[in-house]
């Protein structure tokens, strides 16, 4: 018994198996996009990282009560916060509600030579929850002196961030809580 050898051309290969073949290809593709894809629900190390030092950025800005730097912190909360969050911090005292408010605790601050600065204890970035709202929790001491007075005060804050419309997207306070202070452990890495 002989087999009957045929000649098989590239052409013919193709023509019968071609569409077999871009199938396969299509398949293992879609497979390996499907297995590299990024989860939208989880933050990565950079936007952890970058989401920390807006959060840090944001409670220097909203606790320094410095004479040299408060009228800029005070004017910078302005694109960091929401709209209802300045409303609240206007009702609770903690922003001041006009101008002139604004610049009497700058001279307050000035004719008592006050100064503060800020220690970060621990900064906690979670992953986003149900909404797309990133949750940070900032620890630290925030240490205030001037001609008047010379103490230390903990601080605990935590903020839902989300990001504003625009090119390129920026970050914005859209809650806010304060929270007793929690103890810190000292081990703890930064971020």
């Amino acid at each position: 018994m002989y087999w009957k050898v045929r000649k098989v051309s590239p052409e013919q290969l193709m023509r019968q198996y071609g569409v077999h073949i871009l199938l396969a290809c299509s398949l293992v593709g879609n497979f390996m996009l499907f297995i590299t894809r990024p989860k939208k629900e989880v933050v990565t190390k950079e936007q952890k990282n970058d989401f920390g030092n807006f959060a840090k950025q944001v409670t220097t800005h909203l606790l320094d009560t410095s004479y040299i730097n408060y009228i800029e912190s005070t004017a910078r909360l302005q694109s960091e916060l929401s709209d209802s969050v300045k409303q609240r911090l206007r009702a609770d005292g903690i922003l001041p509600a006009t101008d002139q408010d604004l610049k009497a605790n700058h001279m307050e601050f000035s004719k008592a030579r006050r100064v503060c600065a800020m220690q970060f204890k621990q900064v906690d970035v979670k992953d986003p929850n149900q909404n797309g709202m990133i949750p940070v929790e900032v620890q630290g001491v925030v240490a205030v002196h001037s001609a008047d007075e010379s103490a230390q005060q903990p601080f605990h804050l935590a903020y839902m961030v989300g990001l504003r419309k625009g090119e390129p997207p920026t970050p914005v306070v859209v809650s806010m809580q304060d929270l007793p202070p929690a103890p810190v452990v000292e081990n703890a890495p930064q971020q």
